[in-house]
């Protein structure tokens, strides 16, 4: 039996069908403009470039980002999903490190994306730039947050007594930036999810209490004498 449509019906599949073409567009814009942004940065990128790959006019691009730094900081909130999964407080810092571990291997998905990154460690230090301070308050915010969390877990036993909790922290987010770069300066020599992932289990495995055999490392809380 066949539905009948009624001109309500056919309006809402025509407005669903828009939706659907304008976030396609949108989509195709925002892959374009990290291409280039990542390739030739903030100020050297053209709209009309990113509109071209993209396969829209310059008016279409302009429909949905208003301005050439609406269409970058788009990008930027962009760049921050893979790293969304990160859970803290973490049931561990084992699981903490395997969080990191498995957004690094989303973000590589994208390569593309991972050079915007790189780009962007570097703009964030640029005067008048439109993410002028952003790694700063980022990285603020990151020992803020894991610091506080890392001491904890040194009180419960899970890492060294005699491990700084901020210097854990920080050779974490460094391994992940500093691997990050090293990838884009030689991407078919360098795996970037696989390096990532050994050199994060080799820093946990240095911190952890307990060794492979759950046997007490050197600087890991004793247990009371009674």
């Amino acid at each position: 039996m066949t539905r009948a449509t009624t001109p309500e019906t056919d309006k809402s599949a025509e407005t669903d069908k828009r939706i659907a073409r304008g976030e396609t567009r949108r989509a195709a814009i925002l892959a374009a403009a990290t291409r280039e942004f990542g390739r030739k940065g903030y100020e050297s990128a053209r709209v009309a470039d990113i509109a071209r790959e993209a396969g829209v006019t310059d008016a279409g691009l302009l429909h949905h980002f208003a301005t050439k730094t609406d269409l970058f900081m788009a990008v930027v909130e962009r760049r921050e999903e893979a790293y969304q999964s990160i859970r803290v407080p973490a049931p561990s810092v084992r699981a903490l490190f395997d969080d990191f571990i498995s957004a690094v291997a989303t973000a590589a998905e994208e390569p593309d994306l991972l050079r915007f990154r790189v780009m962007l460690t570097g703009a964030s230090r640029i005067a008048g730039h439109p993410v002028e301070g952003r790694a700063q308050r980022t990285l603020e915010a990151a020992l803020d947050t894991l610091v506080p969390f890392v001491t904890d877990r040194i009180a419960a036993g899970e890492i060294r007594a005699d491990q700084d909790p901020q210097q854990l922290v920080l050779e974490l987010l460094a391994l992940n930036e500093g691997i990050r770069d090293q990838w884009s300066t030689l991407p078919d020599r360098i795996d970037y999810a696989a390096t990532f992932r050994t050199a994060a289990d080799a820093l946990y495995d240095r911190a952890c209490a307990l060794n492979s055999a759950g046997e007490a490392q050197p600087g890991a809380p004793m247990e009371p004498q009674l």
